[in-house]
């Protein structure tokens, strides 16, 4: 009888290391279903965003080209010999005594 006992035991051994092994393969076979899951996903959303970025610079520059012909038109319209015509066409004179001057450029005092 003792015999019959020490071969159930075994038996019992050999179930218990085969069904670990079956959780084993389950549970890799999972994680590497996840992990090309997760890494399609990312590749997917790395490429969205770089076609953002792309997008984002394009505004940005076309941003700057404007901002850089508006400067132009700016200077155009601020210089002396327009103001000067303007004030001749409309029957004004320059009086040199009332002529302020203000420059935008800040001195290097209280930095």
């Amino acid at each position: 009888m003792a015999r019959i006992v020490v071969k159930k035991v075994k038996q019992k051994r050999r179930s218990h290391s085969i069904h670990l092994l079956h959780l084993a393969i389950v549970v890799f076979a999972c994680s590497a279903f996840l992990f090309l899951c997760s890494s399609l996903f990312l590749r997917t959303y790395n490429n969205s965003l770089s076609a953002r970025v792309q997008e984002i610079k394009q505004e940005i520059a076309t941003i700057e080209t404007q901002n850089d012909s508006l400067e132009v038109e700016i200077s155009k319209l601020v210089s002396v010999d327009r103001i000067d015509e303007i004030a001749a066409n409309g029957g004004l004179s320059r009086n040199q005594n009332n002529i302020v001057r203000i420059d935008n450029q800040t001195s290097g005092e209280g930095d």
